[in-house]
């Protein structure tokens, strides 16, 4: 008897899009066509996540090699060309005698372990490869209609979960205790986890849960965000350290619909927060306004970067501990998110790609705030003609707890 799929598929009219998209770009490096293996894109360009090649050529049919599920694939997927496969050895035979070229390939080295690159060098001998990570990222940054429906809808989910944080908190219990509760309600609310992150040997789980000094603990997190953990081999969601009266409460995570992130910060404070940390936190509010009223198309993020630190940052001289406390500090005010949290692109200096509309982006200005921890916000935005059009609704103001 089949298995009942209960979930949605991904339109067959989307894939195709994303299809030429990028054989536009393969056009435009005069390659043959493309091998991507990784679970993002292969999800992002056919609907499904398989142990398998997906092979784009720059003009006609993909074709999808498949070592396991074939079954699930031709369920999930709306591609026709879908090929059962022991090994990668199978592909040149087949490409070649279906009248595929293969001189000049694209792959994303960004995630291509170098004993499979080695082993496509081997079966590939008189191949020559050109890194198409970065355009790969960048055809994913600017979304479908479709795609910002379902960040919309991550985005009201969201908003529910944080709505139930105020219930779950309480004097005495522990950072792992409240990350377990807000983890717990998450997948209650349809979390389509994991925590999927875009940089190299980077892991998150559900997100980073500090009680007052521990959001300045050192970290190797991509984010400002400090955190303790269980342990050093487990330095994820939340420590041992228990909620005392006054503490401020940072809650960072990223919520998932069907694949698609909207990632949200809020701060809350058990009893009367410092008035040092709400003075900082309205600052990191007007920092956020300063970005999000650019987040326009055409708009350059360095050069977004550089006004608005300057203007909102240096100005009211509020650099020290900005982003990150110490050493945790990060050189960017936000970042891209969709299938992966951390997107291209970011508002760095480093970013001189103009801004397209439908790209989504999290703007996260923070400060870190010694023996009180990091204060500030976090939310996922839209970028339109009239500026970033919030997709996490509700207040980012502190929550007082009584």
């Amino acid at each position: 008897m089949p298995y009942p799929i209960s979930y949605d598929l991904v339109p067959s009219d989307e894939i195709s899009h994303r299809i030429s998209r990028l054989q536009q770009a393969l056009a435009a490096r005069s390659l043959n066509g493309i091998m991507i293996l990784d679970g993002v894109n292969m999800f992002y360009y056919t609907g499904t996540i398989q142990n398998g090649v997906l092979f784009v050529p720059t003009g006609g049919e993909p074709a999808l090699f498949i070592r396991r599920s074939l079954e699930r694939a031709e369920k999930e997927t709306p591609l026709k060309t879908l090929v059962r496969i022991r090994g990668l050895g199978a592909l040149p035979g087949w490409l070649q005698t279906h009248g595929y070229l293969t001189a000049r390939l694209g792959l994303n080295e960004a995630t291509l372990p170098v004993s499979i690159f080695k082993r496509i060098s081997e079966i590939f001998p008189r191949g020559a490869f050109e890194d198409m990570s970065l355009s790969l990222s960048m055809i994913r940054s600017v979304k479908s209609d479709y795609e910002v429906g379902l960040i919309r809808e991550a985005g009201k989910r969201h908003k529910v979960l944080y709505d139930h944080i105020p219930g779950m908190i309480r004097e005495g219990m522990t950072e792992w205790e409240l990350g377990s509760a807000i983890h717990g309600r998450m997948l209650q609310l349809g979390y389509t986890g994991m925590a999927r992150l875009a940089t190299y040997n980077s892991e998150l789980f559900a997100g980073v849960i500090s009680f007052g000094e521990s959001g300045n603990y050192p970290t190797a997190s991509v984010g400002p965000g400090g955190l303790v953990g269980l342990s050093p081999a487990f330095p994820f969601l939340g420590g041992a350290r228990r909620l005392k009266e006054g503490d401020t409460i940072f809650v960072d995570t990223g919520f998932a619909h069907e694949g698609y992130f909207t990632d949200k910060t809020r701060i809350f404070a058990l009893g009367r927060p410092h008035e040092v940390a709400v003075d900082a936190h309205k600052i990191c509010l007007d920092i956020q306004e300063a970005v999000r009223s650019r987040l326009r198309p055409g708009a350059v993020p360095s050069e977004m970067f550089e006004e608005v630190y300057r203007t909102e940052v240096m100005e009211r001289k509020f650099e020290e501990n900005f982003m990150g406390f110490g050493d945790n500090q990060v050189p960017f005010l936000g970042h891209g998110i969709g299938l992966v949290i951390d997107e291209f692109p970011a508002i760095s200096t480093k970013t001189d790609v103009p801004l397209k509309k439908n790209m989504v982006l999290a703007l996260e200005p923070k400060k870190g705030l010694k023996d009180i921890g990091l204060v500030g916000v976090e939310n996922t935005f839209l970028v339109t003609e009239q500026g970033g059009e919030k997709l996490t609704p509700g207040s980012d103001e502190i929550t007082v707890i009584s």
